[in-house]
C-alpha cells in the first residue's frame, strides 16, 4: 500500500525470493550502524555477528527479526560468517552480506529479486562505488584484483568483487563454509574462487546499487594503517599460497611491499 507521498515502504512489497540478512560489528553499538539502521525496518530477518571485545549493548536488539549472535571476542570475519550459517540451517533464500557501514537502499531486496530471476544466479554482485568509481564487481587476474572502468569488462573467469552487498542462494552453503584460516581480508575473493571451481553462477546486480568507504586505502592514521597491514599481510599471503604456483608468490610478495612501502613511508609523509 502506498503512502501519501507514493512512496511504497520496503516491508510492504511482497517478494517470492526469502532475503535474509548477515553482517557483522565490532566495538560498535548498532544504533551506530549504517546497515543495521537502514535494515532493520525493511521486514527482512537479520542475524548480527558480534565480534566485540567489550559489551556494546546490543543483546537490547534482538527482537522477532532481529538475532544477536555474540562470538565471544574478535574471531574474525570468516568465523563469523559462519556462525551465521549454522543459525540459519534449514532454511531457504539468499543471504545477502553487508559490511556494518554500508547503507543498504529501500529498493535493494526488489531489485535484487529482479535481478536474481533475470539472471538466475547463485551469487549476485551489486554494483558498489567508491570515491574512485566501481569498486565491485572488479576482475581478478591470478591473484590481483583490479576496478574495472565498465562492467562489459567482466567475464564468468575474471569476475569477482567484496562480501558487502553481495547476495548467495543458501543451497550454495549446503556443502562449504568459510575457511577460517582467514581473518579479515580476501575471504570474498576467495569464495568466489572457491564457487567457480563448482561451477556456480556469479552474475553482477547491475540495477543494484551501493556507496561504500574502503578503510585499506586510508593512511591517515599510520599506526592504524600498521595493525591493518598486518592482517592484510597474513590473509593475502595465504590467498596467494592457495592459489598456487610461483608466480602468484611473486606477484602477492610485491604487492605486499608496495602496501608496505605506502604506509610506512609515503603514510608517513602524508601524516606530517
Amino acid at each position: 500500500m502506498e503512502g501519501a507521498d507514493g512512496f511504497c515502504p520496503l516491508k510492504e512489497i511482497i517478494m517470492s525470493i526469502r532475503f535474509f540478512a548477515v553482517t557483522v560489528i565490532y566495538n560498535r553499538s548498532l544504533r551506530d550502524s549504517i546497515s543495521f539502521s537502514t535494515l532493520k525496518d525493511t521486514g527482512v530477518e537479520i542475524f548480527v555477528c558480534d565480534n566485540s571485545t567489550k559489551d556494546m549493548g546490543n543483546t537490547a536488539f534482538e527482537g522477532e527479526n532481529v538475532h544477536i549472535l555474540s562470538m565471544g571476542g574478535n574471531v574474525g570475519l570468516s568465523k563469523a560468517y559462519n556462525r551465521a550459517l549454522d543459525a540459519l540451517a534449514g532454511k531457504n533464500g539468499y543471504v545477502c552480506l553487508f559490511d556494518d557501514d554500508t547503507a543498504v537502499p529501500a529498493d535493494y531486496f526488489s531489485l535484487m529479486e529482479k535481478e536474481i530471476e533475470k539472471t538466475g544466479a547463485d551469487i549476485l554482485l551489486p554494483t558498489v562505488f567508491d570515491g574512485r568509481g566501481y569498486m565491485s564487481p572488479c576482475k581478478i587476474n591470478g591473484v590481483v584484483a583490479s576496478a574495472v572502468s565498465s562492467l562489459d569488462e567482466l567475464t564468468a573467469e575474471n569476475i569477482s568483487g567484496i562480501n558487502s552487498g553481495m547476495a548467495v542462494n543458501l543451497e550454495v552453503f549446503g556443502n562449504y563454509r568459510y575457511d577460517e584460516n582467514y581473518f579479515l581480508d580476501f575471504i570474498d575473493h576467495k569464495f568466489l574462487s572457491d564457487m567457480k571451481k563448482q561451477n556456480r553462477k556469479i552474475s553482477s546486480a547491475r540495477s543494484v546499487e551501493l556507496k561504500q568507504s574502503f578503510s585499506a586505502n586510508d593512511f591517515g592514521d599510520v599506526g592504524a594503517a600498521r595493525r591493518r597491514f598486518s592482517i592484510f599481510k597474513k590473509d593475502y599471503s595465504l590467498f596467494c599460497r592457495q592459489a598456487g604456483g610461483l608466480k602468484n608468490r611473486i606477484v602477492g610478495a610485491l604487492v605486499i611491499a608496495k602496501r608496505f612501502i605506502n604506509i610506512n613511508f609515503i603514510g608517513r609523509l602524508r601524516s606530517k
